[in-house]
């Protein structure tokens, strides 16, 4: 797919499977010249003063325990580092996000004034035919933009730590792989209460909800700050009884509820 060899870690990642051809070509399509694109934002990363977080998370399934990663963008950007964040649509993180917007409407926005306004994007996608694909998109995505300074990907794969870390190297930007939660469920998506996982005042339930997401996205915010795995815990679920996770979130949620109500265009997401 590339001519610079060192590029091809990205096709070798994902351990002799490789993404589809489809989705290769769709990239090729999207970015006029994308391994230019990919050199040039390589060059630019070291003068870029922003120093974004890019998350990208496989699909999360009907009463997943990895549903307490949708709240990590807002967690970083309650500590005022840039973040975009993405995931397949799915009937879980719906059932979060429609209760403060119309997020199966993918608005045509400028994502840098969104970041420069609110510290965070969410940037969820049609279904895509495999893991492989998703991921493989979105790094190339991410990769693609010289102000992106790490890069976290959420996945039940094993991916090739070699290739990985050649392609950091080269880049000269961070990637952490983050193995998706395989516990057994928590809780059911229709048991989750919003006004008490986000407020002060919780039952037992939500207690123990709060307590595994603040464990969970610990595994990132003690990358992104000088934190380490307890201090991020206690860190994350004092934000999820100071509402201040409910805070951005609201903000987010009014900034594109108001594009909308304004006639900003969009495109309808599908879920398979």
């Amino acid at each position: 797919m590339f001519i610079t060899k060192e590029l091809n870690s990205i096709i070798q990642l994902f351990n002799g499977v490789a993404p589809s051809q489809a989705v290769q070509e769709q990239l090729q399509f999207e970015y006029v010249n994308l391994e230019a694109t990919l050199l040039r934002a390589k060059v630019l990363r070291d003068f870029s003063k922003d120093q974004v977080a890019y998350i990208a998370q496989a699909k999360i399934d009907e009463n997943d325990n990895n549903l307490g990663y949708l709240f990590a963008p807002f967690i970083i950007a309650n500590l005022n580092q840039p973040v975009i964040y993405s995931t397949p649509v799915s009937m879980s993180v719906l059932s979060i996000l429609n209760q403060y917007y119309q997020a199966e409407k993918n608005l045509n926005l400028r994502i840098e004034e969104v970041i420069q306004s609110l510290k965070l994007h969410i940037d969820l996608v049609d279904q895509v035919n495999t893991e492989q694909d998703f991921l493989f998109s979105r790094l190339i995505k991410a990769l693609c933009r010289a102000d992106v300074s790490q890069i976290f990907l959420i996945t039940h794969l094993t991916l090739d730590i070699q290739q990985l870390k050649q392609l950091q190297k080269y880049l000269n930007v961070e990637i952490f792989v983050i193995k998706a939660d395989r516990s057994e469920n928590l809780i059911q998506d229709e048991m989750i209460h919003l006004r008490k996982l986000l407020f002060k005042n919780k039952d037992e339930m939500h207690k123990e909800v709060c307590g595994l997401y603040s464990n969970l996205n610990a595994n990132l915010v003690s990358q992104t700050g000088n934190f380490n795995h307890s201090q991020a815990k206690h860190l994350i679920e004092d934000m999820f009884y100071s509402e201040h996770i409910f805070e951005k979130l609201s903000v987010y949620a009014e900034y594109l509820q108001t594009r909308i109500q304004n006639g900003a265009s969009y495109k309808a997401l599908s879920i398979a």
